[in-house]
């Protein structure tokens, strides 16, 4: 994790020579020292960090080069905003005295820099002379041979696994194992030569291998097997020579490796073999191994492999398990659970036990490990106030048997590459059975400068890399995804893995219901508050007090209690020494909370990369106290009120040139500047713009965004803002719109007509759009446009409120074709035609159909083959329609 955090000191030392190379150029060439000194560094500490566990005196040294590089980082930036903002706005010659009064205080400060910096070196200089006095680079340089005791290799001996081993406790999975059985002996093509088993550590993979391994068609069917355990540190020749000696058990043992590969590839060509390749971790490893094994179709022989990573079983057909049901985890519970006891000889009444069991397979999260521990916990407990009493508290009495779990689990850490260990570890801050949107996880990599920009080929963006990111995490069993992709979770093990993990690294603090350690430390900070009203009295200003010098920090404020909570901040908050290095700051509330007034000392966190305030109701917001922080990238108001932004100008989000993300707040209820239209200018890197109101922001300003991406929620209410933004659209990269259009006039050729057309036609954008309160009276009919280009094109069409004007024309014809439209809504339509026509093949990917207060007397007609994809279709308050569909969908409407 050290050499992650240097990594992020590097990358903004080099960023800050680049792009304020003005300010800095007094002090150059002893910023490129540093930045030697930390490079020197660098190479040490992956071993370090690796190796830390076994010594308290590299733990330490690390604790100095990790607060070393955090401190580098905060001087040179506060530098930088000093400089810049000492020289704006200078004319006439009482100004120009005043500049140059300034300018002798720059020179002050820059030499107070160039001493800090070299503060920081001669510290970084004592370090090294420790790594010598301690022989701490010894420690660290020692062969991991040399490492190796007793107890790893014990604990390596513990985890390899052995085809004869038989499994006391098994339960479920038949649908699983009847897949890998028909795949393995029924596949008489040979399509899949090898077959990869993936899943999280724990799920039962090496359970299930051994199940098929050992099924009576699998036997009959193959003539040699073989089973061979990986584990993290594969020993080639050995791993061979086990092959080897399952397959051939006659053959004398071969001295080379090349005269091992012939003679396991040649049995493989001469007889039907099954080959289980069990807990293989690393893609080399398999390409060492896969000169082993014949191509497809040229042999009967098969390799079922087991792996935590999809990258690895991707290499043959990857198989994710489906896992053990809720009816199967009581069962594995009460195996284990009630292994002691003789039911033939102890009258006992299961159901109590069962109703509390079940309540605690919760916490496991249906993984057959987690299950297995717990229930191995339980065993020891015969009575039922013993069982009482760990549903009320499942979590400690897991963590008292987790030792299996974490260790299992643990592994996965371990391997992940080191730019990934921070991103896994920032997730600590969710809880149980909570999800997280993929962005805001995005934006906070971002912010805490965990993406790194070598990894940012051409045409990408920031936000591109941390996807993949993401979906490495994913791929590798450590996070979940949900299906559309847009929501992460953790499972209950993982997330208690990623919390021990960040306490031991000094990387996150959580603290949840007042639960404050006053020996731990860290350079995060998650708070997690049932309900709150005054902030001097809660346990957040304690758990601040008690950290070093923070650089996030995460409030959740569930109020549950209460509809509508109000809560009062500090006006001096923002100057709590711990608070003055923050990179992010997110306050995010469950229900609607009301802040009465926040602190104008939120312009002092000059080093804010994020701000993310959350589903909250601001009577006042200090919008000038944004205008200082030079550094952010993402300002997020999702879900956000503000009756009345207190302004200075109108121009408070210009000149942010770092920023890339603006959640602006969901609706202003007041008057935001004597009328005056905000500004948008000079935002070279935005990326991301949401709830945009034409009716609050200068459209003209949109045109100049060249590097935008995501335009979400934006509001469109007159004809003018229409065009201008339709027209930049058609001429953007944008990759993703939503569009609510409302008060516009689409009735005859008009120009925001021929702007909807233009809309309709955009083909690689995913296109979202919401017309309301129009004048419209006909769909754009687009016969010229080539809708296999649509990718997407339009995906979700709402029509509301067209009251003024009747639509004539048949919606239905007019949407038809648009191979990507999934969720397509009428509600409040005045209808004149006759009717609506969906014929065979028309909407291919439609999933959701409503029609709701639609107005006039017409048929529906939809044929059989239309809509094979629709599974939502609601019908209410249709008076005059009269329905000829197919029963499948009279079944779903009903439904």
């Amino acid at each position: 994790m050290a050499e992650a955090v240097v990594s992020v000191a590097l990358e903004t030392l080099g960023n800050l020579l680049i792009e304020e190379a003005t300010f800095l150029r007094g002090v150059k060439d002893q910023v490129k020292g540093l930045q030697t000194e930390f490079v020197n560094l660098q190479s040490l500490l992956k071993d370090a960090d690796r190796k830390q566990h076994y010594s308290e005196t590299i733990r330490n040294w690390i604790k100095e080069i990790r607060r070393l590089a955090y401190r580098a980082e905060d001087v040179l930036e506060e530098y930088v905003i000093k400089a810049a903002g000492s020289g704006k706005g200078y004319q006439g010659f009482l100004n120009i005295l005043k500049r140059f009064v300034c300018f002798a205080n720059e020179m002050g400060t820059l030499h107070k820099l160039g001493s800090e910096i070299e503060t920081i070196k001669s510290h970084i200089t004592i370090l090294t002379g420790k790594m010598d006095k301690f022989g701490i680079e010894a420690i660290i340089r020692r062969d991991d041979q040399e490492e190796s005791t007793s107890d790893d290799n014990k604990r390596r001996f513990i985890r390899k696994t052995y085809a004869h081993e038989e499994l006391q406790h098994f339960v479920g999975m038949e649908e699983d194992i009847e897949n890998l059985v028909s795949l393995l002996v029924y596949d008489q093509e040979s399509r899949h030569r090898v077959i990869g088993v993936w899943g999280m550590g724990g799920s039962g993979k090496t359970s299930v291998a051994n199940k098929v391994y050992k099924h009576v068609d699998v036997k009959r069917y193959f003539e040699s097997f073989a089973w061979v355990c990986i584990t993290q540190k594969c020993q080639m020749e050995s791993v061979m020579q086990d092959i080897f000696r399952q397959l051939l058990p006659a053959e004398t043992k071969k001295d080379t490796i090349d005269e091992l590969l012939e003679q396991i590839y040649k049995v493989q060509m001469e007889k039907r073999c099954l080959i289980v390749v069990d807990d293989i971790w690393k893609l080399d490893d398999w390409k060492c191994l896969a000169k082993c094994f014949p191509n497809v179709g040229i042999s009967h022989s098969k390799v079922l492999l087991t792996t935590r990573n999809k990258y690895v079983a991707d290499i043959g057909y990857p198989i994710q398990l489906k896992g053990i049901t809720e009816d199967e985890a009581w069962k594995l519970l009460r195996m284990k659970a009630f292994a002691k006891i003789d039911f033939q000889e102890v009258a006992w009444d299961e159901s109590e036990y069962e109703k509390l069991g079940r309540k605690m397979l919760n916490k496991c999260d249906r993984l057959p490990l987690a299950v297995a521990v717990l229930g191995g916990i339980l065993s020891n407990k015969n009575s039922l106030e013993e069982w009482e009493l760990a549903s009320k508290d499942v979590n400690s009495y897991i963590e008292r048997g987790q030792g299996d779990v974490k260790e299992v689990l643990g592994l996965s850490y371990d391997e992940l590459p080191y730019h990934l260990k921070p991103c896994f570890l920032s997730l600590g801050f969710l809880q149980e059975d909570e999800s997280a949107k993929v962005e805001q996880i995005y934006h906070l990599w971002m912010a805490e400068g965990l993406i790194q920009s070598k990894h940012v080929g051409n045409g990408e963006t920031m936000s591109d890399v941390a996807k993949l990111y993401l979906y490495e995490l994913q791929f590798r069993s450590m996070v979940q995804l949900s299906d559309d992709l847009s929501l992460l979770s953790l499972h209950d093990s993982i997330l208690d893995l990623c919390r021990s993990k960040a306490k031991e690294e000094e990387f996150l603090m959580v603290v949840d219901k007042g639960d404050i350690s006053h020996d731990q430390k860290a350079y995060r900070l998650f708070v997690y508050l049932e309900h709150i009203q005054n902030f001097n009295d809660s346990d957040v200003l304690k758990a601040v007090e008690n950290s070093t010098s923070l650089r996030s920090m995460r409030i959740t404020i569930a109020s549950w209690n209460s509809t509508f909570s109000i809560i009062n901040l500090p006006k001096e908050i923002f100057n709590i020494p711990q608070f003055k290095s923050l990179r992010t700051l997110i306050l995010w509330s469950r229900a609607v909370t009301r802040v009465e007034c926040f602190p104008e000392t939120l312009g002092n966190l000059i080093h804010l990369r994020l701000l993310g305030l959350m589903h909250f109701h601001f009577n006042g917001f200090p919008l000038e106290s944004i205008h200082k922080l030079s550094f952010l990238q993402t300002l997020d108001f999702s879900n956000t009120s503000v009756l009345e932004f207190k302004l200075a100008q109108v121009d408070t989000f210009c000149n942010m040139r770092q920023l890339r993300h603006l959640y602006l707040p969901k609706n202003t209820l007041g008057n935001i500047t004597e009328g005056k239209l905000m500004r948008l200018m000079n935002l070279p890197q935005l990326e991301t713009l949401s709830y945009f109101d034409s009716a609050y922001y200068d459209s003209e300003d949109v045109i100049h965004l060249q590097k935008l991406r995501t335009l979400d929620r934006c509001r469109i209410s007159d004809d003018e803002s229409l065009v201008q933004i339709t027209n930049y659209i058609c001429g953007s990269n944008l990759r993703w719109i939503y569009l609510t259009i409302g008060r516009c006039d689409f009735d005859g050729e008009q120009e925001s007509d021929r702007a909807l057309t233009n809309l309709l036609q955009i083909p690689n954008v995913t296109l979202s759009l919401h017309i309301s309160y129009c004048k419209l009276s006909k769909l754009p009919r687009l016969e010229n446009l080539d809708f296999s280009k649509m990718r997407p094109g339009l995906v979700n069409l709402t029509l509301e409120g067209i009251y003024e004007t009747e639509i004539s024309e048949d919606v239905m014809q007019a949407l038809d074709k648009f191979p990507n439209l999934k969720i397509l809504q009428l509600w409040g339509v005045r209808f004149s035609g006759d009717e609506m026509i969906c014929g065979a093949g028309s909407f291919p990917r439609l999933e959701r159909l409503f029609l709701g207060k639609v107005e006039g007397k017409f048929e529906l007609r939809i044929d059989e083959n239309a809509m094979p994809d629709l599974s939502s279709m609601q019908i209410q308050v249709c008076s005059g329609i009269n329905l000829m569909i197919p029963e499948r969908l009279r079944l779903l409407a009903r439904a």
